[in-house]
């Protein structure tokens, strides 16, 4: 019954669901004319270069990211298979424009309909399909099924929420399509009790851990934070903080963490959408904080208050550069970024509250007193200065934050020796 009425909506909806998505599709090509047709790749008209390989959906940049230490590997282990990354949306497809290892082929993944999905297989023939994280599309997950794709979910999660609403709506019906999966790969063990509630068969369940504790570092990085320390000079006697992915009415919250320090400072402010970059330079330019935009090109001077750091693709070089890290999405209820990479090149870090939608990865730092947790702008402040005033213990808690980085890492492995029978 279940999936009878799931395939009835999904239908009924099918005429709005092509008006939004042509017209998506039309806006980014005419932004972006290298990203592929997508209007027709969502509904499975895709012509790739490359079939029988490894496809692997990963819907957001993040995921993307978690995803290209892996993709590195495979190219490396097994050259003649080639590798497809697909995602959903428009928007995710931007972000990933340059950003994917020599060749990768990149396409939108299907609407989840039938005819979609097969057409889409029929295509691409993959040997294996791989979803990044919970992408449940129980189309695609059946047509992979019917044909013989072996299909595994990896870097999975299931909040107690998530878990409690797929039982309600999904029924018998879900657990039979989660069942289809050649197995699920779990990132914690709160994550694996939540699929076995579920219903999905115990020997369908591993315990890998969380690929984002698997990064990859570029090697370059220490030289080009060292370069452009030496191109700042004015930075040098500073205390230098940075708060990435911030989200809209976070920005502000930031600005009044950074007027409580009472010694020469500079924020690094790392707006989370690219799209806003604009929007938070005018909030600078109306509140008058004196500020200079990486894309400027322009020197740090004296008085600079803040450096809008308006590119992508490079985070890691803030956080190596920066003596702390505040991870935004934290502070408004959005639920957090990956607090991993701060920790990964020995830097403090710093969260909100408001971290759900990764509670599992910022349980496990916190464990370890690998983070800080505040709950407003005046205590972010706070901490901020007491970082400020104490090297040691800004060298103490950057150190808890690497230990427990080191400690869950692995994953990347334990992947790789499941997925070896399929390839």
């Amino acid at each position: 019954m279940r999936r009878l009425v799931y395939q009835t909506l999904i239908h009924l909806a099918l005429p709005l669901v092509s008006v939004i998505s042509w017209r998506k599709c039309k806006q980014a090509k005419q932004q972006n004319p290298q990203l592929p047709d997508c209007f027709n790749e969502k509904f499975g008209h895709i012509h790739p270069q490359q079939q029988n390989g490894i496809v692997i959906h990963a819907v957001s940049l993040g995921e993307t990211r978690s995803i290209l230490p892996l993709i590195s590997a495979l190219q490396k282990q097994y050259p003649q298979r080639p590798i497809t990354v697909t995602n959903g949306s428009v928007r995710g497809a931007k972000q990933l424009a340059g950003t994917l290892p020599e060749g990768v082929e990149h396409h939108f993944l299907a609407l989840d309909y039938p005819f979609a999905v097969n057409a889409f297989l029929s295509a691409l023939q993959p040997k294996l399909m791989l979803v990044v994280e919970t992408e449940i599309w129980p189309n695609l997950i059946n047509a992979c099924a019917k044909q013989q794709v072996p299909l595994m979910m990896i870097n999975a999660r299931l909040k107690q929420s998530s878990m409690q609403s797929y039982q309600k709506w999904g029924g018998d019906w879900l657990k039979d399509t989660l069942n289809n999966f050649q197995w699920i790969g779990c990132q914690f063990p709160a994550d694996l009790h939540h699929f076995l509630e579920l219903g999905v068969k115990a020997d369908k369940l591993k315990l890998h851990g969380n690929l984002k504790f698997d990064l990859e570092i570029p090697s370059d990085i220490p030289q080009q934070a060292k370069q452009w320390k030496q191109a700042n000079p004015q930075v040098s006697e500073k205390f230098i903080w940075v708060a990435a992915s911030t989200h809209e009415g976070e920005e502000e919250l930031m600005q009044a963490a950074h007027a409580q320090l009472q010694q020469p400072s500079l924020l690094i402010l790392v707006p989370r959408q690219a799209d806003r970059f604009h929007e938070v330079e005018k909030q600078l330019q109306t509140q008058g904080i004196h500020y200079i935009t990486r894309s400027s090109g322009k020197p740090i001077e004296e008085d600079t208050q803040v450096y809008l750091a308006d590119t992508v693709g490079e985070m890691m070089l803030w956080f190596e550069i920066s003596d702390v890290a505040f991870v935004g999405g934290s502070l408004v209820p959005f639920g957090g970024h990956n607090i991993l990479e701060p920790a990964a090149v020995k830097t403090a870090v710093i969260s909100g509250k408001w971290h759900h939608n990764l509670q599992a990865l910022y349980d496990a730092m916190a464990n370890e007193n690998g983070v800080l947790i505040v709950d407003s702008a005046e205590q972010l402040g706070e901490h901020l200065q007491q970082l400020a005033d104490d090297e040691v213990l800004r060298s103490k808690q950057a150190e808890q934050g690497f230990h427990a980085f080191q400690q869950h890492s692995g994953a990347l492995q334990r992947l790789l020796d499941d997925l070896k029978p399929f390839l």
